[in-house]
């Protein structure tokens, strides 16, 4: 007998359990309503996507049409922007030749204002101021400055009288003895203005004295520069009234060195041909005609008249 044909005993099968067949059926339930929820958020963020990627789409439509819209835009104000600059460029163009009209009318004012004020100043400076009087022109006997002022005593030579300047010039005259003052020269004032009646009593008296060889150092009244006011006769105490001694001074080579910067000239050195040498005899021609003289080592009666005239109109400046 075979293995084969022995019939083994079969297991017997055990009927399901009630809870097992519940489990069973709610688990199934369970993944059913999984399945159901998983599927209704799928579509939910299918719809989303489909929302977000339609909004999407919509809004580069709508930034495509803005960008379009501003390159527009700025091609516009670009050309709008060549257009004011090109105006702004003709208007300062216009600016700037109306400005250089305005300037050269404003510079024709200008010369014209001072040609006038000129004129004016001039009008109202004595021309006489700068002739070259002594034998040659003639003061006549009505002449004398428009105004005078007192020269302050302290600069008088003792036992003289009050003597005037010109007032337009006594400020240059009185600069120039303080500044002698403080080199040590103690200039004093001998002689300055004196009128036509004047001068004639004084050739008067050099003529009763010196004969007609009183001609040789003293003017003629209306010859005299004296009368003009803007001339002095300066001296120091040792010397005193004794002219001719001043030449041997400190205080005569301070003026030959410095007399200039305060408008003086000596009207008669040494070699003139109008009158003896008077060291003494200082003049006001004002600083411009001084300085021009003193630099070219000239004398004043040596330089054409019309030359000189040119001076006037500064001659107080």
């Amino acid at each position: 007998m075979q293995a084969s044909d022995i019939k083994r005993p079969q297991p017997t099968k055990q009927p399901e359990s009630p809870i097992y067949t519940y489990i069973v059926g709610g688990v199934a339930v369970v993944a059913v309503l999984a399945a159901g929820w998983l599927g209704i958020q799928y579509q939910k963020h299918v719809r989303e996507i489909a929302q977000m990627t339609a909004a999407a789409a919509s809004a580069a439509q709508k930034y495509e049409a803005e960008l379009a819209a501003a390159s527009t835009t700025i091609a516009t104000l670009h050309d709008e922007q060549e257009t004011l600059k090109k105006n702004l460029n003709n208007l300062a163009d216009d600016y700037a030749d109306e400005k250089d009209r305005n300037e050269e009318f404003e510079d024709q004012i200008r010369q014209l204002s001072g040609t006038i004020g000129d004129l004016d100043k001039l009008a109202k400076t004595d021309k006489e101021l700068l002739a070259k009087y002594s034998k040659v022109y003639f003061l006549n006997e009505n002449y004398t400055p428009p105004r005078l002022k007192q020269i302050d005593d302290k600069y008088i030579l003792a036992g003289k009288k009050d003597q005037y300047f010109d007032a337009r010039a006594i400020e240059f005259l009185d600069d120039m003895i303080k500044d002698a003052a403080r080199d040590d020269i103690d200039l004093k004032v001998v002689s300055a203005y004196r009128s036509f009646d004047e001068q004639s009593e004084l050739k008067g008296q050099y003529t009763s004295v010196y004969g007609s060889g009183a001609n040789a150092f003293s003017a003629d009244q209306g010859y005299s520069e004296h009368q003009l006011g803007t001339t002095v006769d300066l001296t120091v105490a040792s010397v005193g009234g004794t002219y001719t001694s001043f030449k041997d001074t400190e205080a005569y080579q301070w003026l030959l060195k410095n007399a200039y910067k305060y408008g003086f000239i000596e009207s008669y050195p040494e070699g003139n041909s109008y009158y003896v040498f008077e060291p003494w005899h200082w003049r006001f021609v004002g600083t411009d005609l001084a300085r021009d003289l003193h630099r070219d080592d000239a004398n004043f009666y040596d330089w054409d008249q019309r030359k000189i005239d040119d001076y006037l109109i500064n001659i107080f400046d």
